[in-house]
């Protein structure tokens, strides 16, 4: 998988860049190209994804099912990958694995925000049977080190579900207070 991260506001590149890139990508026998156009060029991820070798993701700045219905309609992506922390949480999230399912798309939430957004997205991932990745940055200290257990990937290189109640995860909450500028959130 390519992340270009396109998504950053400052974004330089354009329609002619992504489709060069996407031709360059598919002889390395990628999985898939992310975000290789500003997040509001609708119209160029759906020529893009009519040209490109190589299947076309995004979405991960969209909010709400509304944003992302324009995209899955016109076809834009070959996987579409909602960010639980930005589009309203599990419930929103699974209507847009719903609609993505309608239109033949596939599923891959954008996981590497928090350790509280990539637990979430874990069980997402485990109810949706259309998903079966997540995304995940390994040594962001908001995934790794707020979580009294750090994550870890098996010899698969994959990550285990949690299987506690609720989304499965404990978190240091000292270190949560670290991270968020000395203050403590939760007493």
């Amino acid at each position: 998988m390519v992340d270009a991260g396109a998504s950053d506001g400052f974004w330089p590149n354009d329609y002619k860049w992504a489709l060069r890139s996407a031709q360059m990508l598919a002889s390395y026998d990628v999985a898939w190209f992310e975000e290789p156009l500003r997040p509001d060029a609708r119209e160029d991820f759906v020529r893009l994804r009519e040209h490109a070798p190589v299947p076309i993701a995004g979405g991960e700045v969209l909010t709400r099912r509304q944003s992302f219905r324009p995209f899955l309609e016109s076809g834009a992506f070959d996987i579409v990958q909602p960010d639980v922390t930005k589009v309203g949480g599990l419930s929103e999230q699974r209507r847009i694995a719903w609609l993505a399912q309608e239109y033949g798309v596939r599923v891959i939430p954008h996981g590497w925000n928090t350790a509280v957004g990539l637990a979430a997205d874990l069980q997402f991932a485990s109810a949706i049977p259309s998903t079966d990745m997540v995304e995940y940055k390994a040594g962001s200290p908001y995934i790794d080190a707020i979580v009294a257990q750090p994550w870890a990937l098996d010899s698969d290189g994959m990550l285990t579900i949690p299987q506690r109640p609720g989304l499965g995860v404990e978190l240091d909450w000292d270190a949560v207070a670290h991270y968020s500028g000395g203050t403590r959130l939760i007493p």
